[in-house]
């Protein structure tokens, strides 16, 4: 493991030895602290949306950038990362030969400092009329090559468009997963969500850093809503490379814990495990 990954963890070891000699008033750790102790040092979380990825999008514009947003992402307790760059069918070519050479290079960066972190291929899907076609033909990438895809709405978008999107998407025979779904006021309701999910088996992610930030009244009773009916099943970092964007994954996960409970916590830090497994292959 990296330097960063061992001061995380001796951090949570401290309160383990503190929890055993009672100077925290002998609590039990909390689910997150217990993660971040597993056996199985590769597993601790899965981020499955993060543009971690230098030069095909937004996320990173140098090589030194990403391997900063590595080193970042193993202090922030992750030991797997889909890579999700923007991907627009039909309308922009996405530099796949870039992609590639900078994905095999992260990948070597690992090995080489030791970060302990599997990287997987993904897309951010931003819905276009071309996408369903695409997702049939093999022509974007799926979420480590599982059924999931990850679809990227515009926050102006309307109710019809995306309900619409979203059926089309699972016509083509993939799980929708809608990217940080807290962005999207036409799908504000939590009839809404209940609906994606029964008719078109749509998962939905949640930024981590949402968790974070205190929401407006209404926003924040739609949130609760959401996470105590359990109808979030990821929470991801939608890292890039700018400020306000970095990983934040262990706080996020704290505070969900904390505000929602070890269960709670524990079902979304497990699901994407089943991606990785081939979920819907």
């Amino acid at each position: 493991m990296g330097i960063e990954t061992d001061y995380v963890r001796e951090r949570v070891s401290e309160a383990v030895t503190k929890s055993s000699s009672g100077q925290n008033g002998g609590r039990e750790l909390t689910f997150t602290e217990k993660r971040q102790l597993k056996e199985d040092e590769k597993v601790l979380y899965t981020d499955i949306h993060c543009h971690v990825i230098w030069g095909v999008d937004d996320g990173g514009e140098t090589r030194e950038e990403t391997e900063k947003m590595l080193r970042e992402a193993a202090a922030d307790g992750i030991g797997r990362i889909i890579c999700t760059p923007h991907v627009t069918p039909g309308v922009y070519e996405f530099p796949e030969e870039t992609f590639e050479r900078h994905f095999e290079y992260a990948r070597e960066y690992i090995a080489r400092e030791g970060l302990g972190i599997s990287l997987y291929r993904g897309a951010e899907i931003l819905y276009t009329d071309h996408v369903p076609r695409f997702l049939r033909e093999k022509r974007v990438a799926t979420l480590a090559g599982s059924s999931c895809a990850l679809i990227e709405f515009s926050p102006t978008d309307t109710r019809e468009h995306i309900f619409d999107a979203i059926q089309k998407v699972s016509g083509a025979g993939a799980i929708p997963v809608i990217a940080h779904m807290e962005r999207y006021p036409a799908i504000g309701k939590i009839e809404q969500v209940r609906e994606l999910k029964s008719r078109f088996r749509a998962l939905v992610q949640i930024n981590a850093r949402t968790l974070l930030r205190k929401q407006p009244l209404l926003r924040r009773g739609f949130m609760d809503r959401l996470f105590r009916e359990g109808l979030v099943d990821f929470v991801a970092t939608d890292t890039h490379c700018m400020p306000g964007r970095e990983t934040c994954m262990t706080q996020g996960m704290k505070a969900l814990e904390e505000k929602y409970g070890a269960e709670a916590a524990r079902r979304i830090a497990e699901m994407p495990e089943k991606v990785l497994e081939g979920m819907g292959k």
